[in-house]
This record gives structure tokens, sequence and C-alpha cells, in this order.
């Protein structure tokens, strides 16, 4: 797609005289326009397959029809079921418009990769900011006024069932875009999110502009069609519709049928694509459809919206239930349990019985019941101190360090440690300056092709130990240590697991790994701390989503997403550092604290719960004091449940001082 050039819309004029019917017999320039003339302004000749056809139209232009194969996917002739297709705004002719991202195409200028020597995926990227940016604002306007069209509405009525689906398909469509994804992918991103922008502005306009016409509620008071893409049709009676509510509506006849129609001018058809890409894109698939226009929409509208995330707990969830361990698994329906066993077998097969890493878990269990040794194992449940960790939240650091240790949690003992992500302790743990600089290198070097592994939906995501992220970020990531070796086997069972992403990231070339220390980069506090909060981020969003499953026995993840500062699970902006459960300010941290009190009051944990949780619905006035009290009752009572549910320290939230100077990296 892109910008309509305003000479695009100085149309050509065309013979009036086709196959010896004279298509301007009729011309009569002061007569009114009927509605079966569909305006009659200009008019247009074309052939399909071996038929003459003449097209009518309200406007002063005619498109010319496509042609495409017949089973692919065009835009709809009639509006019996989408109605709403001919509101969808034109192309604006001028760049400034505030719709002209919404018919932008990116370029690889607008590709945005990591620094060079700063990662080893090849094609990974971004898209530009500043054009992210665009998108975003202009979405969130849209489903703002969406919002308030649903508050317009009479108690009781509900919106049509596609505006909540196409509301959610541009949300997950606008926050996958933010995924580091290949180029190919990151243009189809962005005309995935133009086209479910336009679609869901012209059903906005067709529900509060078009139907009041219609129905004669608010008549239109002119005859000039709006600037719409309107639709082709052969029925009489939807081109009078459309010309009733003055949206463009171009009235195919066969040239046989032409009797009094009085048209005002014949002229030439532009092509459609000299304004819209019509080949389709490299690499993926048509979608499957058959001859009827109907079934072929209803494959765009009437599908399951399913979202581009899985969490990778789900498999753990199931896999612990199979295994007859305490708690509940996943509920909600099939989805949750189909994502849970495609899940649990890739996350199982390094961690069972005979795997490299159970020998690890046996000896380090070992090591335990003799004792500590000259070094004590770190305690996830205290904070952790360097100059370049984020700053601990002191309500979340506090909770999390009063969680009762003194018995056994209600899952056991003996569950594997499992995370998302690294937790960021993980990587600032050695005391050795240049021992963290090399981990924090290796991350980063890995970190694009590590969060394309968590957003790829054809691929489950495998949780792994802490044992496993740690030899990841120490650069273990392929096969090698002595034959026949415990540490050999764990480093091939890491590079097996990792290759399909390293692969689609092309990343072919590993040997470099571990990275020789001198080519190890100083140490930049800023970066690392931005780094390190957004892996305690990821880690805290995607536990909060399964601990809420787990302890309410409900499959809600989009509404559980709702907590957070923004939705996303991936591609957190790092200003949302001070945002959310980091806000300072206690009016701002209050909607987050009361969205997760109110998911809290459907858990059943073994703990006690708050009773500052329960007392907060319907509250409406808030002091800081009680906010406070508020805050320390969440933080207490999800630090607890994570413990009872899961049997270790949940990564908490963290904050980026204000003070912090945000890098420019991506």
């Amino acid at each position: 797609m892109r910008l309509m050039d305003p000479d695009a819309w100085k149309v050509e004029q065309a013979p009036a005289i086709v196959e010896g019917v004279d298509l301007l017999k009729n011309h009569r320039v002061h007569s009114d326009l009927g509605t079966l003339d569909c305006g009659g302004r200009v008019a247009a000749h074309v052939v399909m397959g071996n038929t003459s056809y003449f097209i009518t139209t309200n406007t002063h232009y005619v498109p010319r029809l496509p042609e495409v194969d017949p089973k692919q996917i065009l835009i709809r002739r009639d509006i019996e079921k989408f109605c709403h297709l001919p509101a969808i705004p034109k192309a604006p002719t001028h760049p400034q418009d505030h719709l002209a991202v919404m018919w932008w195409n990116p370029t690889p200028d607008d590709f945005v990769c990591p620094a060079s020597g700063m990662t080893l995926t090849r094609g990974l990227g971004r898209i530009r900011g500043a054009r992210f940016s665009k998108f975003s604002v202009r979405t969130h306007a849209l489903i703002k006024e969406y919002e308030q069209y649903v508050k317009s509405l009479p108690t009781g009525t509900k919106p049509p069932l596609l505006l909540p689906q196409l509301v959610q398909r541009l949300q997950l469509s606008l926050e996958r875009l933010r995924m580091p994804s290949t180029y190919v992918r990151m243009v189809v991103g962005v005309t995935t999110v133009q086209r479910e922008y336009l679609e869901l502005t012209g059903l906005l306009r067709y529900m509060t502009k078009y139907r009041p016409r219609l129905d004669l509620i608010d008549p239109a008071d002119t005859t000039q069609p709006d600037d719409c893409v309107g639709c082709f049709t052969d029925d009489p009676r939807i081109a009078q519709i459309l010309w009733k509510v003055c949206l463009p509506c171009w009235l195919i006849r066969p040239l046989k049928a032409f009797t009094d129609e009085c048209i005002l001018k014949m002229v030439v058809p532009f092509a459609a694509t000299d304004f819209l890409e019509m080949n389709p894109a490299a690499g993926f698939a048509p979608v499957l459809a058959t001859d009827r226009l109907d079934d072929r929409l209803s494959l765009l509208h009437c599908t399951e919206n399913t979202p581009w995330y899985r969490n990778p707990f789900e498999g753990h969830v199931a896999s612990t239930a199979a295994a007859g361990g305490p708690g509940v698994g996943l509920a909600g329906g099939q989805s949750a349990r189909a994502h849970s066993s495609r899940g649990a077998s890739s996350s199982v097969s390094l961690r069972g019985r005979g795997s490299p890493y159970a020998a690890a878990r046996t000896e380090s269990k070992a090591r335990k019941e003799k004792g500590p040794g000259p070094k004590l194992a770190r305690d996830k449940f205290l904070p952790f101190d360097r100059p370049e960790m984020p700053t601990t939240i002191s309500l979340w650091a506090s909770a999390l360090a009063a969680v009762d240790r003194s018995r056994p949690p209600s899952c056991g003992a003996d569950l594997p440690q499992l995370y998302v992500m690294p937790e960021p302790a993980l990587l600032a743990s050695p005391d050795d300056p240049a021992r963290r600089r090399m981990l924090y290198h290796h991350y980063t070097l890995l970190r694009y092709a590590l969060m394309f592994r968590l957003g790829d939906g054809d691929e489950p995501h495998a949780l792994l130990t802490t044992q496993q992220w740690r030899d990841i970020v120490q650069g273990k990531i392929t096969k090698q240590g002595k034959a026949g070796s415990h540490a050999q086997a764990r480093s091939a069972s890491l590079e097996e697991l990792l290759r399909p992403a390293f692969s689609a990231c092309s990343m072919d070339d590993l040997t470099g790994f571990p990275v020789s220390p001198d080519a190890v980069p100083p140490l930049d506090v800023n970066r690392t701390k931005e780094l390190l909060w957004e892996l305690a981020e990821i880690n805290f969003r995607y536990e909060f989503l399964v601990l809420d499953a787990r302890a309410s026995g409900l499959n809600r993840p989009d509404e559980c997403r709702t907590c957070f500062a923004s939705p996303r699970l991936i591609g957190m902006e790092f200003n949302e550092s001070q945002r959310g459960f980091a806000a300072r300010e206690t009016d701002e941290l209050l909607p987050h604290l009361l969205c997760m009190a109110g998911f809290m009051r459907d858990w059943s944990v073994p703990c006690e719960r708050p009773k500052e949780i329960d007392n907060a619905k319907g509250r409406t006035q808030w002091s800081a004091d009680s906010i406070h009290g508020l805050e320390n009752a969440v933080t207490k009572y999800y630090t607890a449940s994570f413990y009872e549910l899961f049997g270790r320290a949940a990564v908490v939230p963290m904050r980026l001082d204000s003070s912090h100077t945000f890098s420019s990296a991506v």
C-alpha cells in the first residue's frame, strides 16, 4: 500500500460507443441522477472473461477489478454480512495526514538491527522506534474511540461481535510488531497492523455514521460520496443502499443490459496495482479457501483470535499435574490444554531421568545434604546488590524476603526451578567483574535470538533450569568438553534445544563462543541495568500469568496482562521501568494494584489472603497510607502464593530510577 498521488484522481476520458452501444445516449447534464444510475457521474467499460460489462458509480473515477486467482481473498462484492468494508478510509494524498502511516510501505531503512559486535543474529531486528510510535499513537486513539462508542450504547446493548475481535487482533498485532523479527516478517507485521486498523476504522464509521444514515436517524445532507474505499457490486439493491449513505459504489452490469441509464462521462479505469501490492509475500503459504466468497472472508473474520504468545509455564504445570503433583492444572478450555501438551514434551526432555542435567541436580542435592561448603549458595529470596542491578521496589523485596520457608511448599520441595529467561541476579552474581562482563556480553549477543525463541509460536518454548541458563550465558551453547563427560552432554543438549532459534536468526557459525576475554567490551552500567530490568520484567509477567492460571483454575492471560504498564510480554519499552508496579506516585500505582487484587480474589492457595485484598473491591476512596497497605498485602500474597505453588522464589518487578539515562540501543 502507499499514499495516493493527487494526480491519480485525474481520470482519462474513454470512448462512449462500445460494441455498438452508445453509453452516453441518455446524457442529460441538468437532470437528477437516480439510484439505479448509481450516481451516473462517470462510467467505464470492462471485459471479464468473454463478457462485456459497464460500471456506473457515484464517484468520479473507476478502479479496475484486479485479475487474481478466484480462490484468493479479495475485496467483497456485496455487503450482506461484512457491510462495514466499503467504509474503510481511502488512502490519503498528503503525507502529513494522520492516516498516512496506515498506507505507508516500510523500507530497509525502517528496520533497525543491533550494532555490529553486539549480537550474533543476522537479519534480525525491529521496526524503527519513531515509526512504531506513530502506529502506537494511532492505534491507542482508535481503541479509545471504540471504548467511547461502547459506553454510548444503551444499557444492555452489546457491540457487534466483530468489533471486540478486531480490537483484540489489532492489539496483538501491534505487540508482535515490537518483537525481534526478520525484515520480511516485520513488513508483514506492518501490513497486518495497517489492515486491522483500517478495518476497525471502517466498522466504527459504519456503526456511528453510515448505519444511522441507513436507518434515517441521521440522514446525509449531500450526495457526494465520502473518501472511503467503497465496493463493487452487481446487486442494484446494494448500490441503492450505498448511494443513500454516501459511500462509493461501482455497480457492474452486462453491457447488453444497458437501457436508459443516465451517464455523464466515460472514463478509463485505473489499475489497483498502481496503488496496492497485489503480489504475495515470499515464504508465506496462501490462505486455503473455497470458491464461495463468504467462506473466504470468514477465514479472516470468524476464526479464533489466537495470541502470538504462548506461556511456556503451561507445559510445566501440565506435566506436574500429570505426574501426580499437588495443586490444579490449567483450566479454561481445549486451547489451554492443547498448548500445555505441546509445551510439556520439550520442557521435560532436558530434565527427566537420564538427561545430562539430572546428574547435575543429583550432585547438587547431595552437596546440600552434606552441608554448605566454603561458599554459600545465593539466597534468591533476598535482594541482590550490584552497581549494575536495577533498583529493588522495597515492598516487593520485603515481601519476598518474608516468605515463610520453615516448611516445604505445598507443591513439594523437589520441583526443578524453571525460568522463562535467566533471572537478573544470575548474570550479576559472580564476584569477579571480568566474569560478570563476559556473562553480560554473552547475553547481549544472544538476546534477540532468545526473545525470538520465546515469541515463536511455531516451536514450543522449553523452560530452563538455573544451571541451563548459567551454561547459556557462559557460552556453552555448542557441544564442548571432554568426550563422554556430563559437561559435554549438557552443552550438546543445549545446542540441540537452541538450534532452531539460532537457525531462524541466521546464527549458523557459533565457533566464537565463548567469547575471548580480550574481545569483551567494557561494561556499560546504564545499558546493563536496562537489560537486567528487562529480564526481571519478562520473568515477572510470564510468572504472574501462570500463577493466576494455577491459583484460580481459569485461563485468562489477556485479562491478566492489563495489570502491567503495557500488555506486552516481550519488547517492553524501557520507560515502563518507572510505570506500572514500579510507579512511585501512589495515584499511578493504585490501578495496577487494584487490577492484581481483583484477580487474587479468585485464587485458592494454601496461604491466607490478606483482608486488604478483599476489602479493596468497590472501594473508591484511597489515601496514601491505604494504598501502601494494599501494596503490602498484594506483594506478600503474591510471593507467598508463588512459593506454595512453584516451590521457589518469584522473580519480582524492579525499577530504573528517575535519574536513569536511557540508552539509544535497540
